[in-house]
């Protein structure tokens, strides 16, 4: 299962509520742990209901074609899946022939209504997702509060259970794979463009999902090139790369150089690299996201790049800021044991390079670890294939 179902209770509890609804296809994947076609393929909105009394049974409401075919994907653990009717023109495909949607809800918020009739709420407090559909709600069910659940689900998410981590470990693994293949291919001679396509293509084959990739070909004393220049002896490329299995991400940086690289190059990544590796002690429990960074950024510059200049740290599990940011995904928050984080470490040395760095850190009781390739120096392309250096 991939809901932190004790987590959830405890935060429920915390905030007087008898439910949480999510309908954002992530949200309704982590709590029923099920990837409905409706919500991920077909436009569709699936939703799910988590009541904080176990004795209730928690929901899936979806469209009709979904509730009569639990096998998708592997099903969810749930015990009750309910309908509602596809509007007239809403997805594609139209309504299955053997589906029947005589009797069931016609919209989303009568569909919630009646299972909240079912669970007998009223006069209680529930967290929606969708503070919209928690209005509509509303208007159906006597005395209900409406609370804004989006971040209540962010913080639940940010400790992950067993089964999170193990597709998180998947997904960075196939994410190095992915880098080591577009590296290859520009030690071959393929410009970034082309070593682009090999990851879109790539990811693929090794069962995920490509679903970011910022590849930078930077030339000392120059700045940055387009993605079809060829490239050169001493030229930067940096990636920041994302493959998602199983709808969890990664988040992984690195940087190449063309030819040998120069003693600057070799001083700028290695503070970058053993500065990092220097600060992880500073990664706690307890610890505010602001703190974290400032002492890394300054473990980086006391490792030989005093002009390096600032660090980004965010959770990473079903969004990349997998954790509460009111207001903006760069807001602070305070680290949990669990949490699955990513740390940002870009830097530009205008007659050096462009360097990117960033490992995927699990946050454990004993410590951290990191989840991707150990092997973490800078990458070199030398006679057609490519060489850690450093």
């Amino acid at each position: 299962m991939l809901l932190n179902r004790d987590r959830a209770d405890a935060i429920m509890d915390r905030e007087g509520l008898a439910a949480i609804v999510a309908s954002s296809p992530i949200n309704t994947y982590y709590l029923s742990s099920w990837a409905t076609d409706a919500s991920w393929g077909f436009g569709d909105l699936a939703l799910c209901v988590l009541p904080r009394d176990r004795t209730l049974p928690p929901a899936v409401i979806t469209v009709e074609v979904d509730a009569g075919q639990p096998q998708q994907r592997d099903g969810t653990w749930m015990d009750i899946v309910r309908g509602y009717a596809r509007r007239p023109g809403i997805g594609p495909g139209g309504v299955q022939a053997s589906a029947d949607a005589a009797g069931l809800p016609t919209d989303h918020a009568t569909a919630i209504a009646a299972w909240f009739g079912e669970l007998g709420f009223a006069d209680v407090a529930v967290a929606f997702e969708d503070r919209g559909l928690g209005a509509d709600v509303a208007t159906l069910v006597p005395g209900l509060r409406v609370v804004d659940g989006k971040d209540l689900l962010r913080e639940i998410r940010m400790v992950k259970t067993p089964q999170e981590l193990a597709f998180m470990r998947a997904a960075a693994r196939k994410t190095d794979a992915a880098i080591a293949l577009c590296a290859e291919a520009i030690a071959a001679g393929a410009t970034c463009a082309e070593a682009e396509r090999v990851f879109w293509a790539g990811v693929p084959m090794m069962g995920a999902r490509p679903m970011f990739l910022l590849i930078t070909p930077y030339r000392p004393g120059h700045g940055r090139l387009p993605k079809t220049a060829q490239l050169l002896p001493g030229d930067t490329v940096t990636f920041d790369a994302t493959a998602e299995y199983a709808h969890y991400t990664s988040d992984i940086g690195r940087t190449l150089v063309i030819g040998e690289p120069s003693a600057d190059q070799l001083r700028c990544y290695n503070a970058t690299r053993q500065g990092w590796l220097a600060s992880l002690d500073a990664f706690r429990a307890g610890e505010r996201s602001t703190d974290v960074e400032a002492k890394v950024t300054a473990a980086i510059r006391a490792a030989g790049n005093p002009a390096y200049g600032s660090s980004n740290i965010h959770s990473v599990g079903l969004e990349h800021t997998d954790h509460p940011h009111p207001g903006n995904a760069m807001a602070p928050f305070t680290l949990e044991t669990g949490m699955m984080l990513s740390c940002d470490l870009p830097w530009i040395g205008p007659d050096v390079g462009k360097f990117h760095f960033e490992d995927l850190i699990l946050l454990g009781p004993e410590g951290v670890e990191i989840v991707n390739r150990a092997d973490n120096r800078l990458i070199a392309c030398i006679d057609g294939r490519t060489e850690h250096v450093g």
